[in-house]
């Protein structure tokens, strides 16, 4: 699911800088998900689409380009406005597979990290 490479380049490949970004994306990654809820119970579709362009961003950096690309899409939409019907469904597509990816990243730190 996470391609890291992207990543490794735009850190060169430094542990402490991609630990750094992770941690950031990681709570990012939950203000995103508390931050969808809040605005799909007010009924806020712009706010949708402003953190859809956050959610593709963040997603495509950390290389989960299945989540960047349905956040794309759900941008895309809503500035269109067009398909109302599927905002919901997008948004829920972010918020199931998220801690999916987070867990995958949890692995991919704990086993790059160096013995002691």
């Amino acid at each position: 699911m996470i391609d890291l490479s992207y990543l490794n380049d735009i850190t060169d490949g430094d542990m402490e800088a991609k630990n750094q970004i992770i941690s950031l994306f990681f709570s990012q990654a939950s203000e995103i998900m508390q931050r969808f809820e809040a605005a799909r119970l007010a009924g806020d579709v712009e706010e949708i689409g402003q953190i859809a362009h956050l959610a593709k961003s963040t997603s495509r950096v950390m290389g989960i380009m299945n989540v960047s690309d349905k956040m794309e899409e759900l941008q895309h939409l809503v500035d269109r406005h067009e398909q109302p019907e599927r905002y919901n469904e997008l948004v829920d597509f972010y918020i199931k597979e998220i801690p999916a990816a987070l867990d995958e990243l949890r692995n991919a730190i704990s086993t790059s990290q160096p013995e002691s």
